[in-house]
């Protein structure tokens, strides 16, 4: 594939420097990995990890964004983030995956992924924790752990957006390395059961 890429440069545009156009890489095929991570904050071990077995887990799933993120009533796109049967279909597809942060043996916190094969991406959707655990510590190390999935999934790069009005998110994940994309702030509308509604910004590591 390289050879016949380098053939076409060379037909195409004469013999030039081949860096000029870019780099030319074999890309592996993108999946979930099942990353685990544990991480001491504020007196108490959170361990990230692929949510397992997603037909016997996807009811807490839908009950943390429940809790967590009314936001989601009434988007079309992200909806079925509340619903244990949309979460288990999503997950089936093979391009839609849940990660977690589990505190003693129990599931606190919860963010999807989407794999976007033809911009060989991983997407980070939507983050939630269960409101009664909140204060743990649960954002400190997750740009971090994100980064370290993102890598080991073969995708060339990953984003996500973080909510405008929520430094603690933006300074998580760029401590984790990631970057705001372009000059704009929003790259999400986003609005809540509150007919309120804010915007979210863009960020991208590579």
């Amino acid at each position: 594939m390289l050879d016949q890429r380098k053939q076409w440069i060379r037909k195409r545009f004469g013999n030039i420097d081949e860096k000029m156009l870019g780099q030319i890489k074999e890309v592996e095929e993108i999946t979930s990995p099942d990353v685990l991570k544990e991480y001491d904050v504020k007196g108490h071990t959170l361990k990230w990890q692929m949510v397992r077995e997603i037909d016997k887990s996807a009811k807490r799933v839908a009950e943390i964004y429940r809790n967590g993120i009314d936001e989601l009533v009434g988007n079309s796109e992200y909806e079925w983030h509340h619903n244990p049967e949309e979460i288990i279909k999503k997950v089936q597809t093979g391009d839609w995956n849940i990660y977690g942060c589990y505190c003693e043996e129990k599931l606190i916190s919860v963010v999807s992924m989407h794999i976007i094969r033809g911009q060989r991406a991983i997407q980070w959707i939507w983050g939630a924790v269960d409101p009664v655990y909140r204060g743990l510590g649960v954002w400190h190390h997750l740009g971090e752990y994100l980064d370290l999935v993102t890598e080991k999934s073969g995708a060339q790069m990953g984003f996500f957006f973080v909510v405008t009005t929520h430094k603690y998110s933006q300074l998580s994940v760029e401590k984790g390395g990631f970057k705001p994309i372009g000059f704009f702030i929003g790259g999400e509308f986003m609005g809540g059961s509150d007919n309120r509604y804010y915007m979210s910004f863009g960020y991208m590591g590579i």
